[in-house]
């Protein structure tokens, strides 16, 4: 088999390729997680903006978002909206599986 090297000149990104390694993740969640990755890092992930981008459905979608989050690359923050009621899912999004965050009740 013969490998072709791309010379990268503009529009390339520079990730930690352990994520790449990692024999747990699927091939999509890698392709996923590099995604998202490769945009700013001020961009604001949305499952509904997600499924736009791609040829996988909502529901696809989120099954890789939860197997990121249950390998620690993705954690979901709910934000709070006045009155008590939920607002935006927040994605905080890792090169390298961080422990879930847990809450104490309070």
């Amino acid at each position: 088999m013969t490998t072709f090297r791309i010379q990268k000149t503009e529009n390339y990104v520079v990730l930690d390729k352990g994520f790449l390694n990692n024999a747990e993740l699927s091939w999509q969640a890698k392709g996923l997680l590099a995604y998202m990755l490769a945009l700013p890092n001020d961009w604001t992930f949305s499952v509904a903006d997600l499924t736009n981008r791609s040829k996988n459905g909502r529901d696809a979608t989120k099954a890789i978002i939860n197997e990121l989050c249950l390998a620690g690359y993705i954690q979901k923050e709910q934000a709070r909206a006045a009155k008590g009621k939920f607002g935006k899912t927040v994605f905080l999004v890792f090169e390298t599986p961080n422990p879930p965050m847990t809450e104490k009740p309070s």
